[in-house]
């Protein structure tokens, strides 16, 4: 280093110079922090408000107010629930958000979806519930009969009809299940179902305290109106009022719409 250099650090000059560059320096950084802070808010946010029932022009106004912005990302049906409503957002209600945030909602939709319906039978009366809500249907009523099987699912029904698994229903539909419930000494017999329409063979198992088996329909049954139609022509175990079987116990009906010669 050289002499007129070291003389130049060390002189008051240079220090003060120095001195001047350090505090403009911090002050700087300073008005830098202070205007991002203003820029973003920092430290300040908000309790986001409870948006589900309302319509997205209620929402709007109150999203204004708070310099939100909504991104609607589905919409699902919900039995009860009305069409075009905010069923759901995130953040979720309460959640502490900074101004200008984004907000994505789910609305009500008009149109149910339709799911695959599950296999409900053979199973206890407990876990076709959740098993039921879990596909977004909905529990109706429950028949119990007589069984030696206990609390088990012995049939599902829709509208009073047999319900078939992998069948599609609306998203909110009801299905209706048909329960075991055991008993000593319950006792019925076999009787004739030949000539009957599914619904009146239905009525007389009720009675005679049977549940209903495989429910098939022949090859001259091609429509929904064909089945309203069609007769029993055939039934396993045949009928028989001398001999006595458990109550509860299963009846296989054929169906169809050609008379048994």
């Amino acid at each position: 280093m050289s002499m007129h250099l070291k003389e130049f650090i060390l002189s008051k000059i240079f220090r003060k110079h120095l001195l001047v560059a350090i505090l403009l320096t911090v002050v700087l950084l300073w008005l830098t922090m202070q205007i991002l802070s203003l820029y973003t808010h920092r430290g300040e946010s908000l309790a986001l408000p409870d948006f589900s029932g309302m319509t997205m022009a209620e929402a709007q106004k109150v999203a204004k107010k708070m310099s939100l912005r909504f991104e609607v990302e589905d919409s699902i049906f919900k039995a009860g629930k009305k069409p075009g409503t905010i069923l759901m957002q995130n953040p979720g209600a309460g959640h502490r958000i900074k101004s200008g945030r984004l907000v994505f909602l789910t609305l009500v939709s008009s149109v149910p979806g339709q799911e695959e319906v599950p296999a409900l039978t053979d199973i206890s009366l407990r876990q076709a519930k959740v098993l039921l809500e879990s596909k977004g249907f909905v529990l109706g009523k429950v028949a119990f009969v007589p069984s030696e099987f206990n609390d088990l699912v012995l049939e599902q029904k829709n509208n009073g009809m047999p319900l078939l698994p992998g069948s599609r229903l609306d998203n909110g539909a009801t299905i209706d299940l048909v329960v075991g419930r055991s008993g000593e000494g319950n006792e019925t017999f076999i009787p004739d179902f030949s000539g009957m329409a599914l619904a009146e063979a239905q009525i007389l198992l009720d009675l005679k305290q049977l549940r209903a088996g495989s429910i098939v329909f022949d090859n001259s049954v091609a429509s929904h109106s064909d089945s309203m139609a069609a007769r029993v022509i055939n039934q396993f175990p045949l009928a028989d009022s001398t001999i006595f079987v458990p109550a509860g116990s299963a009846v296989n009906l054929v169906f169809s719409i050609q008379t048994k010669e």
